[in-house]
């Protein structure tokens, strides 16, 4: 019996919601990259000024391209690899804030975010993680331009 989790539909799911919450969670912090900034600032890390800058600066930017890549599905593996990345760090930051105790607000959707729970922002990035998991062991599908790119390299050489 074929694996439902491997159909196309259920991976462009994966793709789509993913990369949605990605561009959801970055443009309200490239808007606002001060509070971000304040934002990282208060997770009591010991982290240089200049890495929290540049990360307040950047990190939205990028958050905004890995979701426009895994919606259209441009290099979808290497992009989902680097998002488990991501979402592993993220994740053990909001997991040592929650274990400490800390009375911070997230920052994951910009500075307009109410004070949120820790732990349920922790288990939201444990679901996540398990979307990258699902779209880097899933094959590709026949949606996104990897499929289109993948399919023209295996027609050329038989064509020859």
């Amino acid at each position: 019996m074929r694996n439902p989790l491997s159909n196309s539909y259920a991976v462009l799911v994966s793709r789509l919601v993913l990369g949605g919450v990605f561009i959801a969670a970055g443009i309200p912090k490239m808007l606002d990259p001060g509070a971000f900034a304040a934002a990282i600032r208060s997770y009591g890390l010991a982290l240089p000024e200049w890495f929290v800058s540049f990360s307040a600066y950047a990190l939205p930017y990028a958050e905004v391209l890995i979701g426009l890549y895994l919606i259209v599905g441009l290099f979808t593996k290497p992009t989902a690899r680097l998002t488990t990345a991501l979402m592993a760090v993220f994740t053990v930051a909001l997991l040592q804030g929650a274990v400490r105790g800390l009375d911070i607000n997230c920052g994951c959707f910009g500075a307009g975010e109410e004070s949120s729970n820790l732990w349920l922002a922790f288990l939201r990035d444990i679901g996540l993680i398990a979307l990258c998991v699902h779209i880097i062991l899933a094959p590709l599908g026949r949606v996104g331009v990897d499929s289109l790119l993948f399919r023209r390299e295996r027609r050329e050489p038989s064509e020859a």
